[in-house]
């Protein structure tokens, strides 16, 4: 029997990349992308922006929906799609506006945006940006299509994707609900050059209960995150090495 390429240089392909999602602004909604550039840091442009309440003294001080759930239907997005390149000054090349629910648009960095959240939210906060995205736990997060599948069976309900806010979206060949939990400590290829090392599973919190497009709870669906799965649905990981992701790409287990 012949070989493949990779069967010979020792690799498994495991599924395909079935969206990419990018969130210019911690817990407000993401971006479906094509493509995405991957760092060691995560994809660009993924958290670089981030509110805290300037009077939270804890570890976590974001503002996310927990406090205010309609924060997820904030809508932001860069003003060059083509982000980040070389060329552009560095308070340019990650310039980002965001529109309210109601439609009116802001300039993400302006003043003028977050005294308006002040307002609405009664909370004082402070706006902060890193290239470094500032995530919760690791810079990848990577979740199966059939663990959503087997969740929205447990809840006897058709769950968007979105309410999961993973970087990727995996179609796993084996179609096995969480199929990703084995791979914890293996590490993975994703089209041509990117590599990822899942280190860990996801810990799920009160986000996933919000519907993406009108923020309404369901919490049925962390109780039983929590009762059926230990509270967690998909896993992060590590980059170990750089490049461009598409939709569609192969996934590789090393």
């Amino acid at each position: 029997m012949r070989l493949s390429a990779a069967a010979r240089d020792g690799v498994e392909r495991i599924g395909t990349i079935s969206s990419i999602h990018r969130y210019p602004v911690k817990s407000m909604r993401g971006e479906d992308l094509e493509e995405a550039r991957v760092t060691f840091a995560g994809l660009a442009g993924d958290r670089v922006y981030a509110f805290v309440e300037t009077a939270n003294r804890s570890s976590s001080p974001w503002m996310t929906a927990r406090h205010g759930h309609d924060w997820i239907l904030f809508r932001p997005r860069f003003l060059d799609p083509a982000l980040p390149t070389d060329e552009n000054p560095f308070s340019e090349k990650y310039a980002a506006e965001v529109v309210t629910p109601e439609g009116d648009c802001f300039r993400a960095d302006s003043p003028e945006f977050t005294q308006y959240l002040e307002k609405r939210y009664e909370r004082s906060l402070r706006l902060r940006f890193s290239e470094r995205s500032m995530t919760d736990a690791q810079p990848i997060s990577v979740l199966g299509l059939s663990t959503i599948r087997a969740l929205s069976e447990e809840t006897g309900t058709v769950l968007d994707p979105r309410r999961f806010r993973a970087n990727f979206y995996a179609r796993w060949d084996s179609d096995i609900p969480f199929f990703e939990d084995t791979l914890i400590g293996r590490t993975l290829r994703i089209g041509d050059a990117v590599s990822v090392m899942a280190l860990k599973k996801d810990g799920r919190c009160v986000m996933i209960t919000l519907d993406p497009d009108n923020a309404s709870p369901f919490p049925r669906l962390l109780e039983c995150v929590a009762r059926n799965h230990g509270g967690c649905a998909g896993i992060y990981g590590a980059v170990l090495g750089e490049g461009i992701v598409r939709r569609d790409d192969p996934i590789w287990l090393i």
